[in-house]
């Protein structure tokens, strides 16, 4: 393929596909927290399995009993990956997100190397530029989140098990080929459970891709074992192969459609853009419009297009029979790649029918050159326009871990607490966690209280805004009455309660 792109070679081109991502990082990572509640819980179960207690939680999530507690509520590569850089000498809280980055500028590589088999060199640059500059993919480089290596795992996969289906003149591939090949989905699952889903498409792809049975078998021989391991552990520890039960969803798929259709608009647009109606609505159809032709179309973008179907489908189930957070954010920007290549493709086939001849090509890349750097002026720029003052949610942090040092005695014991993650990131002692009613599978009784103390706990520390979140029991004991835990100091909206006598 000619273009303005075409360099030296194709590693050319790799290198500098890498050397945007790691700017892209370099230019957020001063500029975000980089670290949420689900963050916080990652390096506890990182900082448990480089301490040799294996892979289990001191934060309690969904209210489960133990602590430490069996891993399940997500699968175990990220935190491992964490743990595995910690016993390089580098603090748990750098390798968090040193491994996104790490990740995320690998997924990079693995995007362009996709993006090369949907539309060719000069495309699959530009293309690459403008998807790794999507708002929730930006966040998740410098975030102690596990997107930026599912991403990565599953692009590599996807680009191995499509040359499986597309050999050309090429010899058939070897059992251990596509061995390596179906393993890399495996690992893709063990890092965020909606790869699970993802497997049986992928077989479905080959199947009808006239690949030999023989390197189909080995293909999902691969991706079978590392999911197997991980579903056999939850098997074994819950009952149950994806983890601990979780409370019963409450949502309509009504209410489900209209928040992935939220989540689209902010993950996937420019925050300048975003919230403006008149863009985000006809932006949101053209995507749609745009990922039926690419289903159409065949090759990779019919892939790419299935993959992000597929994603967006496994949130929405997991969000209407479980009760989870809203279906938004960090669980749907994992599809923006993979439609952004397929909006990709089809703005340049778009541009090639309007502009026939040898110059299609040079004004396809140099439009979509024009389009990253609009996503660059309009999203980059706001990262950049906040190092004036520290981002409000970073300063927040802070002033609450201020607080919760000072009021958080000293002692090896466990702390009941509603914000347990931060406490045990901030202090070092085990949290148990109480989650806001809405996402717990059970109330708690008195019973709790009983199990609790002889656990150790003899504090307690809740947000004083959060009590009417608590349930009945627990806003019983923190409301001054009869039978109520003695408030013994505050900080910063935190009341510290003494437990029982």
């Amino acid at each position: 393929m000619s273009g303005p792109w075409r360099g030296p070679g194709p590693w050319a081109d790799r290198v500098r596909v890498a050397a945007w991502a790691a700017l892209v990082v370099a230019v957020v990572w001063p500029r975000l927290v980089g670290f949420t509640t689900d963050s916080d819980a990652y390096l506890d179960v990182a900082a448990n399995l480089a301490g040799g207690r294996g892979l289990v939680q001191t934060v309690v999530d969904f209210w489960r009993p133990g602590n430490p507690d069996a891993l399940g509520m997500w699968p175990p590569l990220y935190p491992a990956g964490v743990a595995a850089l910690s016993l390089l000498g580098i603090p748990l809280t750098i390798a968090a997100r040193l491994l996104s980055a790490m990740a995320y500028v690998a997924f990079a590589l693995a995007f362009h190397a996709l993006a090369r088999r949907a539309g060719g060199r000069g495309f699959a640059f530009v293309a690459t530029l403008v998807v790794l500059l999507g708002p929730g993919l930006v966040q998740a480089s410098a975030t102690a989140w596990s997107e930026s290596l599912y991403l990565f795992l599953l692009t590599i996969a996807l680009v191995a098990a499509y040359d499986l289906s597309h050999r050309g003149a090429r010899p058939p591939a070897s059992g251990r080929e596509a061995a390596w090949a179906g393993a890399l989905f495996g690992l893709a699952a063990d890092t965020r459970y909606m790869g699970v889903a993802l497997v049986p498409l992928v077989f479905a792809l080959l199947w009808f891709g006239s690949v030999r049975r023989r390197t189909i078998a080995a293909w999902a021989a691969g991706a079978g074992l590392p999911i197997a391991l991980w579903l056999g552990h939850n098997l074994a520890e819950f009952g149950r192969v994806f983890g601990p039960g979780l409370p019963t969803g409450t949502r309509t798929l009504a209410q489900i459609a209209a928040s992935l259709a939220g989540s689209l608009r902010w993950e996937f647009l420019p925050g300048a853009f975003a919230h403006l109606p008149w863009i985000a609505v006809p932006a949101l159809l053209g995507v749609a419009l745009f990922t039926v032709w690419g289903l159409r179309v065949g090759g990779a973008p019919r892939w790419a297009a299935l993959v992000a179907i597929a994603q967006l489908a496994f949130v929405a189930l997991a969000s209407w029979r479980a009760g989870i957070n809203d279906p938004q954010g960090r669980y749907t920007l994992v599809a923006w790649p993979f439609l952004g290549l397929v909006v990709c493709v089809a703005v340049h086939a778009l541009i090639g029918r309007l502009f026939a001849g040898q110059r299609s090509e040079r004004i396809a890349e140099a439009m979509a050159a024009g389009l990253a750097l609009l996503v660059v002026g309009a999203e980059l720029g706001r990262f950049v326009g906040t190092t004036v003052a520290p981002p409000a949610q970073e300063v927040a942090r802070r002033h609450a871990q201020v607080a919760l040092m000072r009021l958080i005695p000293p002692g090896p014991e466990p702390v009941l607490s509603d914000t347990g993650h931060l406490l045990r990131l901030t202090t070092g002692r085990p949290a148990v966690q109480v989650p806001p009613a809405r996402f717990r599978v059970r109330e708690f009784t008195a019973e709790d209280a009983r199990r609790w103390r002889e656990r150790g706990v003899r504090v307690a520390v809740f947000r004083d805004s959060n009590r009417s979140e608590l349930g009945p029991y627990l806003a019983g004991r923190l409301s001054g009455g009869a039978g109520s835990w003695a408030a013994e100091d505050s900080a910063a909206g935190f009341v510290r309660y003494r437990v029982g006598p």
